[in-house]
């Protein structure tokens, strides 16, 4: 019995862990990628990405913890995007809706642009596992936070992720 249990986690580690090693990490580049968002303007991260620093939140309208971390980051977008920054949000698409999306949008007050990732393409690109997923990247593209809950971002910070290498 033991041993049986011993061999079921280890097969589990053995498929699971991939998708965890392969997580965009700290450090690493933001992948492009171009889409639609919830108002039907292109997005395309290949013009953004090295150029500003970018916030990318990944959310869904189901999830309490994305609910209770909007107005954070709607005070970090009211702080920073004047002064360069970029706010992306990413509806993942799992157990969600165009419709219900935008509910949360406008429930939330969230003033920066959102794009539904219907397919699960984005989403699987950054090995997202768990909502709200948040990553920001400085002005070179490079990740300096990755976790599930808002950053805080001080004057120090920022004025770091603005700067070009």
């Amino acid at each position: 019995m033991r041993r049986s249990r011993l061999i079921f986690f280890l097969l589990a580690f053995l498929l699971l862990a991939p998708g965890f090693a392969s997580a965009i990490q700290l450090g690493e580049k933001l992948h492009p990628f171009k889409q639609k968002d919830l108002n039907g303007n292109v997005i395309d991260m290949s013009t953004i990405i090295g150029k500003k620093p970018v916030m990318l939140v990944f959310w869904a309208s189901w999830c309490p913890n994305c609910k209770s971390e909007a107005p954070k980051i709607n005070q970090l977008v009211e702080k920073y995007k004047k002064q360069g920054m970029e706010f992306i949000g990413v509806n993942i698409g799992v157990n969600d809706s165009i419709k219900r999306a935008r509910s949360f949008v406008k429930k939330t007050d969230m003033t920066y642009p959102t794009v539904f990732d219907a397919k699960n393409t984005i989403t699987q690109k950054y090995m997202v596992h768990g909502v709200p997923t948040i990553l920001v990247a400085d002005s070179n593209g490079r990740v300096q936070f990755r976790n599930y809950g808002a950053p805080d971002i001080t004057e120090a910070n920022f004025k770091r992720l603005m700067e070009k290498q």
